[in-house]
């Protein structure tokens, strides 16, 4: 969903041909994210949830918590590739950074909260 979002930002078009274009570029981009998660966003967002919440917290408030910290980071993480992608590194990568975390930020969180979190929590009873 990501991909598509910031393939419209881009492009500044969305149409069924959009999708296509997604589905084609998409896999490296996923190799690394998911790679990412696992081995760098989980443990952060673990780790900063509980300064935030207690194990004996209700456990939908611990997952919630979870959730919210491990968009933050993959959103850090996933920008840099996303504006090494659009605009390599040069001397505006802050700024190119900046907004593009913001931009990202604004759907990921909504995204994973109440769509992809929820579709798990269902599937998986959480």
């Amino acid at each position: 969903m990501m991909t598509l979002y910031n393939t419209v930002l881009a492009t500044s078009s969305f149409t069924n041909s959009t999708f296509l274009i997604v589905l084609k570029s998409m896999w490296i981009e996923f190799v690394i994210i998911f790679l990412c998660a696992y081995f760098i966003s989980s443990k952060v967002a673990k780790y900063f949830a509980f300064k935030v919440v207690q194990p004996t917290d209700r456990g939908i408030v611990i997952v919630l918590m979870i959730q919210v910290f491990t968009v933050i980071s993959q959103v850090s993480l996933a920008s840099i590739l996303g504006v090494y992608h659009s605009y390599g590194f040069d001397s505006q990568f802050i700024p190119h950074y900046l907004i593009t975390y913001c931009r990202s930020f604004m759907m990921a969180l909504p995204v994973q909260l109440f769509i992809v979190g929820a579709m798990v929590r269902y599937l998986f009873r959480v």
